[in-house]
């Protein structure tokens, strides 16, 4: 059983150097899963939950997610500079081991807690914005 698990993560790990140029599986799963554990998100999480597009937390809405900057609005810049790429893929793509599915959601949440201590151009932290359930980023 350890040797299967070993030859997975080995997999998965030499899988994500092979599909890291391949975009990121999809994030709000993630991203809603991180604002419903804390009840001071409680307002966003509410927000996030009602919106039709939810890539447009971190991109700009319409905008080519597969050209040059992916089409982040400034808090996906934030998210994007703070995000540990190759480890999430790697734990993502063996998401079925619990240990490497928390460790997935763990990259997401510190990715997404380094960019709320981040301020804006007009001053105020992404992470004020949030709690006041409004969307971080500007579009």
């Amino acid at each position: 059983m350890i040797r299967t698990v070993r030859s997975m993560i080995a997999i998965s790990v030499v899988g994500s150097f092979c599909t890291s140029a391949f975009a990121l599986p999809p994030l709000p799963p993630y991203v809603a899963e991180h604002y419903k554990a804390s009840a001071e998100y409680a307002k966003f999480a509410q927000t996030f939950g009602a919106m039709k597009t939810k890539c447009d937390t971190c991109h700009v809405p319409g905008a080519d997610k597969k050209a040059k900057g992916h089409g982040l609005n400034d808090f996906g810049k934030a998210v994007h500079d703070n995000f540990k790429h190759k480890e999430f893929l790697a734990a993502n793509l063996a998401k079925d081991i619990p240990a490497e599915a928390a460790k997935a959601k763990k990259v997401v949440a510190d990715a997404l807690a380094a960019a709320e201590a981040l301020k804006n151009a007009d001053g105020k932290t992404y992470g004020e914005l949030i709690k006041a359930g409004m969307l971080p980023g500007k579009n």
